[in-house]
């Protein structure tokens, strides 16, 4: 799923001292991720210290740091950044600004990746709710946030409220000419799977089928992101009781993966055990 912008407060502000952001961003590349994060915190921390935590500069600063701390996979440090980052800009530029909304969004995200749908729920509910009233229904960004949001509900067991909105996002990818795009792929497999959840097998095969074609004409039947797919159409048709259909798409999953990852390779060995469970099943039938 796309991540939001980052947020990038008022323009405007004063020219910056010459220990700038902008400066150590521009410092050489080589340094160690552990070196990066310490300058990008000392520049917080002057900012804080000269301009105030909710001065444009700190939250420029402070939203640097955060992402230096995703990039080390350290969420939860991450997430109390992004919730100062977000007060900042409701503060400074108010709730419907788009930095503000942005910056809600990056926390979303941060917060379901911690296991909070709980806490990323409200933030995505009002980012989709903004972003629909500035851009649209259905243009891609508001496609992409409301994208998250059906995640959310279906993490919180909300599947039916999930469909729908997955629903909407893969008719706006439709309407906007973007359906075999990456974003579109992924909008229609992400709603296979919840109507997988809700046992809507027959909607989830004909979902999975068209992307399995479109992945096979773009991608080659070989490429690992088609062989997901197959497996994904094989396991549904094994669930919707079609047993002779799941056997002949899983004996020719594994003998794609061995012939291309080996014998030995762990999907190979998950996909063998995969059609061993199928046709334990069909000689006990």
């Amino acid at each position: 799923m796309a991540r939001p912008q980052d947020p990038d407060p008022q323009p405007g502000q004063k020219k910056e001292p010459r220990a700038t952001l902008r400066r150590w961003m521009k410092r050489v590349p080589e340094q160690s991720p552990e070196l990066q994060l310490k300058q990008a915190q000392d520049v917080l921390s002057w900012a804080m210290r000269k301009r105030g935590a909710d001065s444009p500069f700190a939250v420029k600063a402070m939203n640097e740091v955060a992402n230096q701390l995703a990039r080390q996979a350290r969420s939860t440090e991450e997430a109390v950044l992004r919730w100062q980052i977000v007060d900042a800009l409701r503060t400074n530029l108010g709730p419907e600004d788009e930095a503000t909304l942005n910056a809600e969004w990056k926390l979303a995200t941060c917060l379901t990746s911690l296991d909070r749908p709980e806490d990323a729920d409200p933030l995505l509910t009002h980012v989709v709710a903004g972003k629909a009233l500035a851009l649209g229904n259905d243009d891609p960004e508001t496609l992409a946030a409301r994208a998250w949001s059906a995640t959310v509900a279906k993490k919180l067991g909300r599947l039916q409220e999930a469909r729908l909105q997955q629903e909407q996002v893969v008719a706006g990818y439709e309407l906007q000419g973007l359906a075999e795009s990456d974003e579109g792929i992924l909008a229609a497999l992400n709603l296979a799977s919840t109507l997988t959840a809700l046992h809507d097998l027959d909607g989830a095969s004909r979902l999975l089928r068209h992307v399995l074609d479109l992945r096979s004409r773009t991608l080659g039947s070989d490429d690992p992101r088609t062989l997901d797919v197959l497996e994904a159409l094989a396991s549904v048709s094994f669930m919707n009781k079609n047993v002779p259909e799941a056997t002949v798409m899983a004996r020719s999953l594994v003998e794609k993966r061995a012939r291309i990852l080996g014998d030995d390779a762990e999907e190979t060995i998950k996909s063998r055990a995969f059609l061993a469970s199928i046709e334990a099943h069909g000689d006990s039938a």
